[in-house]
């Protein structure tokens, strides 16, 4: 049994071999030398994730034979054995003939895309087999490649065969002996499909290694990456057609939900339906500001739940530190967060998509003029996206540049510029890129910022930093029948967290209004989505299911004494890019989805929290808004679907 499975691991030697020719030929091809030299930090993680990656692929290629190879032990006869000579050999060579080509094509579609195989791949076939073949045929030297692939398909099946003549042992091993070894390569088997023995299995963000693209494009393999690919195909959203979309939000015509949600300002002409969404969903932000262009700064602080502000004590025991800052500032607690999940709601905040798993799909990889980086590119800003997070998750790296994003900063950046500091499984811990937001603004630059971020460390598994030191709180504090979670440990996790947050978050306000970058900085704090599982919604009701706080700090030039009567309005993360819009952008467009929260010239009726499970608004406004709403939302879609068409 031992030299069968030797055989096998053999032949999964020569898989890896292939890909790691490849990826050699990747590295000759795009990767300069000294860029290796100054990343050489990174090459020993990449290493360890490059044969993780291989390895994954040479595993499910052993799955087959070391099924025939169990039977053959349970079954034994010899011309069972010849058969499975035979057919390992054939076998392996095909497959390895196989990633060998998907491979090459990897090779060619990143010298085309700059990338790995994505999602584009598939709208290739979409021109049709003919025209590709053609296309195929006229660009690459198909006739060179194909002798190379016939050259590697003959060394390949000598290489094969020589493993299945290979006599490894003859002595006959002990039944101890063949149990450990049975084990062991089980163990190895179970450690390549999974990639991992830790918590997390193999994923995208292990293509992360560093914060320099080519060092991260040289870690996956082109079949992990088609892989990706038809897992992202799967998940991508339908788009529906117009009539569709009519019947769902029940209007008759676009002009009707024109009417509504314009107040018959914007008509449908000569069909140009594309125009009259423009001027319908689009705002026009006049070259007026007369102050110097503020830096803005939008964190989405992960699980910042607005309902817990409500069970701190006169202690300051959950915010830490947060009360003064609240009382400061300005704090809209009936706020509502659109989405309700991480990467849905910074979808929503980035591109203003109505699609869930936006960054999944090929989209992503097409500029859209939603984008809120480009009415901030255009008003002579640098955009910025940061996080402690390994920003491969979910393709955000990846779709925020597409986006127009000038710098993506994250887990890998921040480990390079403060080698000190410290990470979990999720990312680097929240008071370090709280740090690195404050030296980034503080530093000298030509040009303002908008620096949007993202928070992690308040996250499962809930993993905190060994010098974190809180007080604890009294026994009758997890006995609050708000909570569904009734075991103390675990509801411990979740409040723990948000305990650190409130306490890095404060110290990193005290530091910042301490500093210059305070005279002419926007920054808004938000939670991304409610904390999630704690909280009975029965108990707390509606108003803070979804509830999420906003927290605003205005320069002393910006500020307003009416600004602090008009925390009380109804508002969700649409209303933030609205309400930034005037104070920041000039002589340009955005799209604006929500309400100027400090617009003097609207009622608070207007004004309404618009979450995707459910609206909240006052009495007198809610009919009102449902209607804006519906009306806005298809109109969106419409939109977001001709912006989807090919150009």
């Amino acid at each position: 049994m031992a030299e069968k499975l030797s055989k096998l691991l053999l032949h999964a030697l020569i898989t890896m071999v292939i890909l790691w020719v490849v990826r050699l030929v990747f590295i000759v091809e795009y990767v300069p030398f000294d860029l290796l030299t100054v990343n050489r930090q990174a090459l020993p993680l990449a290493a360890y994730n490059v044969f993780r990656f291989d390895f994954q692929v040479a595993s499910y290629l052993l799955i087959l034979p070391t099924l025939l190879v169990f039977a053959m032990l349970l079954w034994r006869n010899q011309g069972f054995e010849r058969f499975l000579r035979r057919f390992s050999v054939w076998y392996f060579v095909v497959l390895d003939i196989l990633i060998l080509i998907i491979s090459i094509i990897d090779l060619g579609f990143y010298a085309n895309f700059n990338s790995h195989i994505n999602l584009t791949i598939f709208d290739f076939f979409n021109e049709g087999p003919i025209g590709l073949l053609q296309t195929i045929w006229e660009e690459y030297h198909c006739m060179l490649y194909l002798f190379l692939l016939c050259l590697a398909a003959i060394i390949l099946k000598i290489l094969s065969e020589r493993v299945e003549r290979l006599h490894i042992s003859h002595a006959v091993m002990p039944k101890p002996w063949s149990i450990a070894v049975l084990i062991g390569y089980l163990t190895l088997l179970t450690f390549g499909l999974r990639g991992s023995f830790s918590r997390f299995p193999l994923q995208i963000e292990d293509t992360f290694v560093s914060d320099n693209k080519l060092i991260n494009d040289m870690v996956p393999n082109g079949l992990y990456m088609l892989k990706t690919a038809c897992k992202e195909k799967k998940n991508a959203f339908k788009i529906e057609t117009p009539d569709a979309l009519l019947a769902r939000y029940r209007f008759t015509d676009i002009q009707q939900a024109l009417d509504i949600y314009t107040d018959k300002r914007v008509q449908l002409q000569a069909n140009d339906t594309l125009k009259a969404l423009r001027e319908a969903l689009f705002a026009k932000v006049p070259d007026t500001l007369t102050h110097p262009l503020p830096n803005v700064v939008i964190i989405y602080s992960e699980s910042w739940s607005n309902y817990l502000i409500n069970l701190d004590d006169a202690k300051g025991s959950l915010l830490l530190g947060m009360q003064r800052h609240f009382k400061e500032d300005l704090l809209f607690r009936n706020f509502q967060s659109v989405q309700n999940g991480t990467v849905a709601s910074i979808e929503n905040l980035t591109v203003s998509t109505p699609y869930p798993r936006f960054f999944a799909s090929a989209f992503r990889l097409r500029l859209l003029p939603t984008s809120i980086a480009l009415p901030f590119n255009a008003s002579g800003y640098t955009t910025e996206f940061l996080s402690g997070m390994d920003t491969a998750w979910e393709n955000c790296a990846e779709a925020l540049r597409h986006q127009g994003f000038q710098t993506i900063y994250d887990k890998f950046s921040i480990l390079k510029d403060y080698p000190h500091a410290e990470a979990n499984s999720v990312g680097v811990f929240d008071e370090y890129l709280l740090t690195a937001i404050l030296d980034r603004l503080n530093k000298k630059a030509a040009k303002p910022r908008l620096m949007i971020a993202m928070t992690t460390t308040n996250h499962p598994p809930f993993e905190y930093p060994k010098s974190l030191s809180l007080s604890p709180l009294p026994s009758r504090f997890y006995t609050n029948p708000c909570f569904a979670e009734k075991d103390s440990a675990v509801l411990n996790k979740y409040i723990t967290g948000f305990r650190y947050y409130n306490k890095v978050l404060s110290a990193f306000l005290d530091s910042f209004k301490a500093s210059p970058a305070a005279r002419n900085t926007i920054l808004i704090v938000t939670g991304d989505h409610n904390v999630r599982s704690i909280l009975d919604p029965s108990f707390i009701g509606k108003r803070w299911t979804h509830s999420v706080p906003l927290y605003v700090y205005l320069p002393p030039s910006l500020r307003h004494p009416d600004y602090r009567r008009m925390t009380n309005r109804w508002g969700c993360h649409d209303d933030i890019l609205a309400t930034v819009a005037p104070f920041a952008l000039h002589h340009t467009h955005y799209m604006k989805l929500g309400n100027n929260l400090f617009d003097r010239n609207l009622p608070d009726s207007c004004f309404y929290s618009y979450n995707v499970e459910q609206l909240l608004a006052d009495k007198n406004g809610y009919k009102t808004a449902e209607k804006r709403l519906a009306a806005r939302n298809l109109l969106r879609e419409i939109y977001f679907n001709l912006c989807f068409r090919k150009p």
